[in-house]
């Protein structure tokens, strides 16, 4: 796996506050990598008080720090873990390849979030309702459609080649979710075994669970 030492001895900053969130993903990279990172929580008050504090008025944010002393500063939790996967070697090698894993990963997110977080109804309701659009269409369309992608690269619990790569980790993030939810997957399903694959590299040190997308992060 030879992403998982970062490639330089920058520091990090994630503001957010101390739930995982939309900066799950961030987190992750950066526990995975080996990072040097540390998390400021900053409440929704804060950002309200002063909205002019961050890029976009709103969380999560990234700081780096380099050694030459400059800091860089990002905000938009997609944009960061592009930029994280980037730099930790979780989009490939050539611009067709980054494109590519970028697709995969953005087609999680906008399958999922419009039912699981932007709806006007529930996702317990949508899941208890057999008939609704959740059950009917999306989720099964959403399953058959990364089953097939993980069956055409030989359902070894990886999107691309035999190392982890960003829609892996984007993949893992969304199981945890939907099993939260009460969704249970076919126990022979190449989503399964991704999750599988990913909670067993030894690179987590033991904190898997502390690394759930609901969990609240301790200081």
């Amino acid at each position: 796996m030879p992403f998982l030492e970062p490639n330089d001895n920058s520091t990090y900053v994630v503001k957010y506050m101390n739930l995982m969130g939309r900066a799950g993903v961030i987190r992750v990279l950066l526990h995975l990598a080996g990072a040097n990172y540390k998390n400021e929580f900053i409440t929704m008050d804060q950002v309200a008080a002063d909205k002019s504090a961050f890029p976009f008025g709103h969380l999560p944010v990234l700081v780096e720090h380099r050694t030459d002393g400059t800091t860089f500063e990002l905000a938009e939790s997609l944009a960061i873990e592009h930029y994280l996967a980037e730099k930790f070697g979780l989009l490939g090698s050539t611009p067709q390849e980054a494109a590519t894993y970028k697709s995969v990963a953005f087609n999680i997110y906008m399958e999922l979030y419009v039912y699981c977080f932007a709806s006007s109804i529930p996702i317990h309701e949508q899941i208890a309702d057999s008939a609704s659009e959740f059950n009917v269409k999306a989720l099964p369309n959403f399953l058959s459609s990364h089953e097939r992608w993980l069956n055409k690269n030989g359902n070894n619990g990886h999107y691309f080649g035999n190392t982890l790569s960003y829609p892996d980790l984007v993949m893992l993030n969304w199981v945890r979710l939907l099993s939260m939810f009460g969704i249970k997957l076919d126990e022979k399903s190449p989503i399964r075994k991704l999750e599988q694959t990913i909670k067993a590299l030894p690179q987590w040190k033991g904190q898997y669970e502390k690394f759930h997308p609901t969990s609240t992060i301790e200081p």
